[in-house]
């Protein structure tokens, strides 16, 4: 956990790596005490489990006063489809389509993010796992980058198959286009949607003539992509949760830098200033700021579109009018930092 002043605010940030999935999965054998260990090697602030279809994992936690383990649900349809990732109730919904389900846990205050929405494969011995009713909208959020997702809608084990294995974060180089857009067309139709990112991580095993290899473990994903929450006062579950829910967060991939004095939002001469997921006043002089470990190309979007961009350590952009405003920040164009947004309002 660490202590950062934003605009003479003080936030702890701590970092985290959601959808995880244990032995209660399906498709996991792996133990929550492993899983624990794992995160608390390399130093993450919170978890989330997030089984499939099982809500068992809490009762199998080990206290640890250095790591929030939350544990969640993954949702899906009656076709194995829209998956979700359910927060903030234990209640589990078999056999309805995703507008049914996430009606029923809005009514039970759960909070939902929909997970991997959009899919691709360079091979159709796996399938797709995609939301596909893109009328229901009905979450908080959504996953713009999900590790596996991104891993194995590149995997080909007739071409790629053991470079995928032996080298997986040189096939995870940056969230899809396609999904980036979907998210900002939901915040052009909605007043807000917010984004995690996410590493899905199940543990993969690969065997063959006797031969048993485990990759894609916990620990090594741990290491990949995270989503770092902003906190004022609490760090506790629901404090995560609400930061989570509200967009007061980044979507960092740890394998292409630490962004350990990173720092970024909109101020105005005024005093007025705003994080990421919170909303400020549209007036002159307003500015985007940000500070960066070292240089990295910086992209401006503003309602979806691209609208500036540098490169530099540190800098700032001019606001000119209202919208909702995000960084994406890469390094050799591949993907490191994407924040949520700040809505700047009309008077």
């Amino acid at each position: 956990m660490k202590k950062k002043n934003i605009f003479g605010r003080k936030f702890f940030e701590l970092t985290g790596c959601i959808h995880n999935h244990s032995k209660y999965s399906f498709d996991s054998k792996i133990e929550v005490k492993k899983i624990i260990e794992d995160a608390c090697k390399e130093r993450l602030d919170y978890i989330t489990i997030n089984d499939h279809m099982v809500h068992q994992a809490q009762a199998d936690i080990p206290k640890k006063e250095e790591l929030t383990a939350i544990v969640g649900i993954e949702i899906n349809d009656k076709k194995r489809n829209n998956h979700t990732l359910v927060f903030n109730s234990d209640k589990i919904i078999k056999d309805k389509n995703a507008a049914e389900f996430l009606e029923e846990y809005k009514k039970d205050g759960a909070i939902c993010f929909a997970a991997h929405p959009i899919e691709k494969r360079a091979s159709a011995f796996f399938r797709k796992y995609p939301w596909t009713d893109h009328n229901v909208d009905n979450f908080s959020g959504l996953e713009i980058w999900n590790f596996l997702s991104n891993w194995v809608g590149g995997l080909n084990p007739i071409t790629n198959g053991i470079s995928h294995i032996l080298f997986s974060n040189l096939y995870v180089r940056k969230p899809y286009r396609e999904l980036l857009k979907y998210w900002d067309d939901l915040n052009i139709k909605h007043d807000k949607k917010v984004a995690i990112g996410s590493i899905d991580a199940h543990t993969e095993t690969w065997q063959k003539f006797g031969i048993k290899i485990s990759f894609l473990k916990h620990r090594q994903l741990f290491r990949t992509i995270r989503t770092n929450v902003l906190l004022e006062n609490e760090t506790d579950e629901q404090s995560i949760l609400k930061a989570l829910q509200e967009g007061n967060s980044y979507i960092v991939n740890y394998k292409r830098g630490i962004p350990y004095n990173f720092y970024a939002g909109i101020s105005a001469k005024s005093g007025d200033n705003a994080i990421f997921g919170e909303k400020i006043s549209f007036q002159n002089n307003l500015k985007f700021y940000y500070n960066l470990p070292k240089n990295a190309k910086v992209d401006l979007f503003c309602n979806g579109e691209k609208i500036a961009s540098q490169y530099n350590e540190r800098g700032n952009f001019a606001i000119d009018k209202p919208g909702f405003y995000r960084l994406e920040i890469t390094k050799m164009k591949l993907g490191w930092i994407y924040t949520n947004n700040i809505y700047v309002e009309k008077y």
